[in-house]
């Protein structure tokens, strides 16, 4: 992955998300001051699951919904945190575990 993106990670999170029950809300990641950019790339292991994003500033544009499949990539970069939440919604359809991994650059490199 650090190959292919030319983003040197140092940290990652692992969330099971153990039926439709488990979600995420709507949020944006953390960061430092100093990162405020910071580059977040996560895997998706098992069940789909939707990702949905918004825009902070322009509520009227459409959130932009991306199914999660069994191996997928998804790279959140540059400025996508700062002007963006995203989510994991839960879900009333039977669904399988899935896990996700989050690689981030927990500090500047």
């Amino acid at each position: 992955m650090e190959k292919e993106t030319r983003i040197n990670f140092n940290g990652v999170l692992l969330n099971l998300y153990r039926n439709g029950t488990d979600g995420v809300g709507w949020h944006s990641d953390k960061t430092s001051s100093s990162n405020k950019n910071m580059n977040i790339a996560s895997v998706t292991f098992g069940e789909t699951r939707l990702f949905r994003l918004r825009h902070k500033v322009l509520k009227n544009m459409a959130p932009i919904e991306i199914p999660l499949h069994h191996g997928t990539f998804l790279l959140m970069a540059g400025s996508t945190n700062t002007y963006w939440e995203h989510q994991v919604p839960k879900t009333a359809r039977p669904v399988l575990p899935r896990i996700n991994l989050t690689f981030r650059q927990v500090r500047e490199i």
